[in-house]
């Protein structure tokens, strides 16, 4: 397998978040270096937990961040929760 420069790519944070909620309950289910890996897990975690979590890919840049700047990580792809 060829490896990957992380130097300043892309990578996806899949986070689940219970029904939706950012303020409720939430864990970081992985970080991956391609958008459909994360897209899948994404949808896989939700049907595994029943619908009540809603998880979350987002975008950030590796080695990236300007405190004056909301847009450090970019929500790119959500799988919904079915409750709440």
């Amino acid at each position: 397998m060829k490896p990957v420069n992380m130097k300043k790519g892309e990578i996806y944070v899949v986070t689940a978040y219970r029904f939706g909620d950012r303020e409720s309950h939430s864990y970081t289910l992985g970080v991956f270096t391609k958008k459909h890996k994360a897209q899948q897990v994404a949808e896989s975690h939700r049907d595994y937990r029943g619908g009540k979590y809603a998880c979350i890919v987002e975008k950030c840049i590796i080695n990236e961040f300007e405190n004056d700047s909301d847009r450090y990580a970019v929500e790119i792809f959500r799988a919904k929760s079915s409750l709440g």
